[in-house]
């Protein structure tokens, strides 16, 4: 993006910004993106995905949070996006709003069980294990005989008879993100 500063330009009138204005909302109606609005390429993005990925692996949340809050404003159709950010907050133990972007990248991705998986995880350490078990049994069901059906089944046995209450140590996102 380049600013203009040319002193002979003529100034912006209101007429132009509502131009502006009306193609914008045109073509956030006809499903654009603001890297689409900002042309920012799709590789630029998997690149700041990889930066962003490289920070959470290292454990740098603050710095993994921030690059994934950039990818999921520059392109919110995108379910990994929404999962990287999910993964943040649920390392930082916000579960609430991990949760909530978990439901995100379910409802952009309702192929890819991970999200239900991490929920299922979130509500586990909140002490919700009715709400949990809820999830690893969708999950189970799903992905039956997949490692993350295998996992799921393997918490129903953790959590099977247990009453809801205190939350559960170990219900972290580090392997999937």
């Amino acid at each position: 993006m380049t600013i203009d500063n040319d002193p002979n330009r003529s100034p912006v009138t209101a007429d132009d910004h509502g131009e502006v204005t009306r193609l914008i909302l045109e073509g956030l109606r006809e499903g654009a993106t603001l890297s689409d609005l900002k042309g920012v390429s799709r590789d630029t993005l998997e690149g700041v995905y990889a930066v962003a990925h490289r920070y959470y692996q290292n454990g740098q949340l603050e710095e993994a949070e921030a690059f994934f809050r950039f990818l999921c404003l520059y392109d919110f159709y995108n379910a990994d996006y929404a999962l990287g950010m999910g993964a943040v907050l649920h390392l930082k133990r916000e579960y609430e709003k991990a949760i909530g972007m978990y439901a995100v990248a379910q409802a952009l991705d309702v192929t890819d069980d991970r999200a239900m998986f991490h929920v299922g995880q979130c509500h586990l350490a909140l002490g919700r294990l009715r709400k949990a078990r809820e999830c690893f049994e969708a999950v189970a069901g799903r992905a039956g005989g997949s490692e993350l059906g295998s996992r799921a089944e393997a918490y129903l046995k953790a959590v099977k008879g247990q009453p809801d209450g205190a939350p559960e140590a170990g219900a972290t996102p580090r392997e999937e993100a």
